[in-house]
């Protein structure tokens, strides 16, 4: 844990990128039940999102500010005009996109579109609100399992959250210094919009892999995320089958992991 004497208290004014739907919408859901200030940026509309958090806080207590994480500019005067009245104690990166196909099916475009958004994106925003953040404070970083273990049909899903993985190794000790605490979220499948537009297209081998790691309702894996935050944990992995994969992809080095997908991927190809 970072911040040597620093005391740490409960976030009362958290940030959340991509908060108008999915994990995002459901920590910004939590955090105002707990009675903290919440504040949405997304490039998607957050009118319908505002109207389900509002019933549970009063829209006082919800700020929204739209972003393109891809722009570094429009990025830190978001973050520059919300933090002008209410700098954040939290900040949760949970923006990002996915293409679940067979590498030679992922065009020029769709491919930097991937890394763009996940991985420049979670640069860009780490760099805006960087300088609004004191210590005692905390930055947390959405990944996923992909960003961990190779998955059939992710080779920009994978590429771009391996790396948001090592920019979270890298910013863990560097931000220690300051008394800022990282954390990154590797979830498994978790239910959400974005995978349920994702199942309708992807490759039989992605389903079989799924397996490895479980899928987890969109409750349970945020009720979990919350508590590894609240604990300041560095890696946060929810779900016993995705920590278990984990483990055993660390123990055995990668050998168990590369001989259940091979076998996955060539029983379902088979099919």
């Amino acid at each position: 844990m970072a911040g040597g004497n620093v005391q740490k208290k409960s976030a009362s004014k958290v940030y959340i990128t991509g908060g108008a739907s999915g994990i995002g919408l459901e920590l910004a859901r939590s955090y105002l039940r707990s009675g903290a200030e919440v504040t949405l940026f997304d490039i998607q509309p957050m009118e319908s999102a505002v109207e389900v958090l509002a019933a549970i806080a009063g829209p006082a207590s919800i700020r929204t500010f739209a972003m393109d994480v891809t722009k570094p500019g429009g990025v830190r005067e978001a973050f520059a005009s919300a933090a002008e009245s209410s700098p954040p104690d939290l900040v949760i990166h949970c923006a990002g996109i996915a293409i679940a196909a067979d590498f030679e099916a992922i065009d020029d475009d769709a491919y930097a579109r991937v890394i763009n958004i996940n991985l420049v994106g979670a640069r860009n925003v780490v760099a805006g609100v960087l300088p609004h953040l004191k210590a005692g404070s905390q930055l947390v970083l959405v990944a996923s399992m992909a960003g961990l273990v190779g998955c059939y049909g992710y080779a920009a899903y994978c590429a771009s959250k391996y790396g948001v993985v090592g920019l979270a190794e890298v910013l863990r000790i560097e931000l220690a210094t300051r008394g800022i605490d990282v954390s990154v979220v590797c979830p498994p499948e978790v239910e959400t919009p974005m995978v349920e537009a994702e199942r309708l297209n992807r490759p039989r081998q992605t389903e079989a892999l799924k397996l490895m790691a479980g899928t987890l309702p969109l409750n349970d894996a945020v009720a979990q995320i919350r508590k590894g935050i609240d604990r300041r944990r560095f890696m946060i992995i929810p779900g016993w089958r995705a920590r278990g994969l984990w483990f055993t992809n660390k123990l055995l080095p990668g050998y168990w992991t590369r001989t259940l997908a091979d076998y996955l991927v060539s029983r379902s190809s088979h099919s």
